[in-house]
């Protein structure tokens, strides 16, 4: 018994001692009024921040200075136009802090109308299909130049790297279904090159986590001409799926694997690509990269590093200390980004012992 009341006493005193020393990171993409986040409820975040007296940091004031006791980082992924019409007037009404990680293949120069407000899946998608047809992806879902230099000129946001495209890559040729057209999304069309029903789904990833498979797109088409003709009366789905992968293990000439010095010249034109367009634009410094889906790579940390990155930014959550783990700095997104979830995840998130075991836990 006295055993049980000492650790309870112990517990107690590192929760009251760690209290308000961890860093929680809290990651939003689109804040509009079609998204799971709405400029209300962005505002009724602010304002909890705000009663809290809360120290909104960017990204580079984090690595840069010493982070005091009550610090928060507010970032956003991608760089969508409402991150202009609805965040930026927010963080300017309370004097907050946040950071954009920004893909920079769809960001035109200056804005000639303002666009009616799509959801992520829709605007990426039209735009890689715009860059499949014309090398050109830029879309008006995005933020433009001007408007991000506005923004960083104001001193409330940062601006850096999340690579420039955000696609995926093929990774391993064992085959997992059948394409269905309509529930193809954006990084689907940029590996297959068009959308269509009855191609071979293989595992995908972010495209910075290694070695490429890469898969000549003349095979999608051979693949789904030999489904029509051959798979289409097989009802069994096992049965399916076995002959389709013995066809595939056939036709191997259509698909190789990237060699290390194919994968590491890829990494490295991808980066830079991103980090000089933000530089040149701007005249920020580049030293930050948030992984794409959160999908991590050790090697490719490597790579980065030696390109002058010093912070790498994830999807795992929990928080971080004033002394941060800049290998992988953890964030929290909620699905469901309610004003209660903000409050639980914000009080968890703020002591560093309760923020470690939820980053354990998760």
């Amino acid at each position: 018994m006295m055993t049980i009341i000492l650790c309870f006493l112990f517990l107690l005193i590192a929760l009251i001692f760690y209290n308000k020393k961890g860093i929680p990171i809290f990651l939003y993409h689109q804040v509009n009024p079609l998204s799971n986040v709405t400029p209300e409820l962005f505002e009724e975040h602010l304002k909890i921040i705000e009663k809290l007296n809360m120290n909104t940091l960017t990204i580079s004031e984090y690595y840069s200075k010493k982070p005091s006791k009550n610090s928060i980082l507010i970032t956003f992924d991608d760089g969508y136009f409402d991150n202009y019409k609805y965040v930026f007037p927010l963080l300017k009404k309370y004097n907050m802090k946040a950071t954009i990680f920004l893909n920079t293949l769809y960001i035109v120069d200056k804005r000639e109308f303002e666009p009616k407000i799509e959801l992520n899946y829709e605007a990426n998608y039209e735009a890689i299909k715009n860059f499949l047809k014309s090398g050109i992806g830029f879309s008006e879902q995005y933020l433009s130049w001007e408007e991000i230099k506005e923004m960083y000129d104001s001193g409330l946001l940062d601006f850096q790297a999340h690579s420039h495209k955000h696609t995926a890559m093929f990774t391993d040729s064992k085959i997992l279904d059948f394409s269905k057209k309509d529930k193809m999304d954006y990084t689907d069309i940029y590996l297959y090159g068009e959308a269509e029903d009855n191609f071979p789904i293989f595992s995908k990833r972010g495209e910075y986590t290694g070695p490429a498979l890469i898969i000549k797109k003349d095979f999608f088409n051979i693949f789904k001409n030999f489904f029509n003709e051959q798979l289409v009366n097989i009802t069994d789905k096992k049965q399916q799926l076995i002959a389709a992968q013995n066809f595939i293990d056939i036709n191997k000439k259509y698909f190789s694997k990237e060699t290390e010095e194919e994968y590491i010249k890829r990494i490295q034109n991808e980066f830079l690509e991103n980090k000089n367009l933000i530089e040149k634009k701007i005249g920020n410094n580049v030293q930050f990269f948030c992984w794409p889906w959160g999908h991590r790579n050790n090697r490719t940390i490597k790579i980065l590093k030696n390109l002058g990155v010093i912070g790498f930014i994830s999807t795992k959550k929990g928080t971080n200390s004033s002394e941060a783990n800049w290998d992988m700095i953890r964030r929290i997104e909620l699905r469901n980004y309610t004003v209660s979830k903000f409050k639980l995840n914000l009080f968890v998130a703020r002591n560093l012992i309760l923020g470690k075991i939820y980053g354990f836990l998760s």
